[in-house]
């Protein structure tokens, strides 16, 4: 049944995104418009240890990639140190 999966859309329609779907873009757009300015590579607290994950040096946090970083560095913690 074609039907079956599609409930409470029209065939072909199109459905319409979850909002995790929309958190999940939102999210993507955010860090790549961070990542255009700012410039990770002159951050004096950005390390990158041997695991491949990367530390915030003055608040001695772990971070699994630069969105998480960057959104670290717009917290509170971050912000009070």
């Amino acid at each position: 049944m074609a039907y079956r999966d599609n409930w409470g859309g029209k065939t072909g329609s199109g459905a319409q995104a979850s909002d995790d779907l929309l958190n999940v873009a939102r999210r993507e757009r955010l860090r790549a418009l961070a990542l255009d300015v700012v410039d990770l590579k002159r951050d004096p607290y950005l390390m990158r240890n041997h695991l491949g994950s990367y530390e915030c040096k003055l608040c001695l946090t772990l971070h699994s990639n630069e969105g998480n970083y960057l959104a670290h560095t717009q917290g509170r913690r971050h912000q009070t140190n």
